[in-house]
């Protein structure tokens, strides 16, 4: 509460997201145009791919596997996780934190479908705030007709 007795007002997603720590392993997010890569203001951290991924597409994890071998585990986790992440070919994408990821304009429908499709699917907290980052600034991006990137946070 402030001084009069009334509570400051709620502070937007945006602004949630643009208060959050960054870490290593984040991927930050830019709007891309022809004067270059704009820096929205918020990452995916990791905890939020981690939940993207398990909790909000259902990858399996590591650990839930069981095989003979560390060599048929790993065939069958990524057997598995081919199979989940099929669906999802753009979002697939942001797997590797230490890779640039680059949508084009072109792509950022199809895009935004993917992450409206899970957000249908799942009602796990911190994968639905993982994808109101994606959502939010994919959204931003289509609307100035832009691409839009995932950088990791070391290479801003």
């Amino acid at each position: 509460m402030n001084e009069n007795g009334s509570t400051a007002p709620e502070l937007s997603l945006e602004e949630q997201f643009m208060l959050e720590p960054k870490s290593e392993g984040s991927l930050s997010l830019f709007i891309a145009n022809e004067e270059g890569n704009r820096y929205i203001g918020w990452d995916l951290n990791p905890e939020d791919i981690e939940a993207l991924y398990f909790e909000g597409i259902g990858v399996p994890r590591w650990e839930s596997l069981t095989a003979e071998t560390v060599e048929e585990q790993r065939a069958m986790y990524w057997e598995r996780f081919n199979e989940r992440m099929e669906r999802f070919p753009l979002l697939g994408r942001t797997r590797d934190t230490d890779v640039d990821v680059e949508y084009t304009s072109a792509e950022l429908p199809q895009l935004i479908a993917e992450c409206e499709s899970i957000t249908a699917a799942t009602s796990d907290a911190k994968a639905l705030r993982a994808l109101q980052k994606i959502l939010l600034a994919a959204g931003r991006a289509a609307a100035l007709d832009a691409g839009f990137n995932l950088k990791p946070s070391h290479s801003r």
